[in-house]
């Protein structure tokens, strides 16, 4: 990579949460709608360190995973709190009308029925009923739950999507 090149996007698809045990095991939220992303053998990278997933197993709703290299508590604990990332070339493709938080942000969102600019997409949230695009436009932010009753079109090649937001209470 010469100078002043940016590096390669990647895709998060894990996060460490915290050291577990003392043999270097580490917690991980997966981000990922793929579970074989985590399999034994399966290299991922935190920052600019590459590593191999050594064993992995299930523990309720996160994955307990050990890393090649990584045999103790303290080297475990320096992973919590990071991302696990895969190049972003080696994102999966995604049913029709489903898409990558990364594909959302920077869109132009547009009121159906005004046909005006409401904002961009700054940000996805995730929320446990549904995530939730945080719209700006300046000062102006505007909350959007991520449905398929308020959100009619997305179009990444356009750079746009659509919703049909539903009145503001007047009070």
């Amino acid at each position: 990579m010469g100078r002043g090149a940016e590096p390669a996007p990647r895709l998060r698809v894990g996060r460490v949460l915290r050291a577990l045990g003392l043999d270097g095991s580490v917690r991980v939220e997966s981000l990922s709608d793929f579970p074989d992303r985590f399999r034994s053998g399966v290299s991922l990278r935190i920052g600019d360190r590459e590593l191999t997933v050594e064993a992995v197993r299930r523990q309720g709703e996160e994955l307990v995973i050990r890393f090649a290299g990584i045999t103790d508590r303290p080297g475990a604990e320096r992973l919590e709190g990071e991302y696990l990332t895969v190049p972003l070339n080696e994102a999966r493709a995604l049913p029709a009308d489903h898409f990558y938080h990364f594909q959302l942000v920077g869109l132009t969102v547009i009121d159906a029925r005004t046909g005006q600019a409401i904002g961009v997409v700054a940000e996805v949230l995730p929320n446990p009923a549904n995530d939730i695009l945080r719209v700006v436009n300046g000062a102006v932010e505007v909350l959007v739950p991520l449905v398929r009753a308020v959100v009619k079109a997305v179009n990444p090649g356009e750079r746009t999507m659509v919703v049909d937001l539903p009145p503001a209470e007047e009070g």
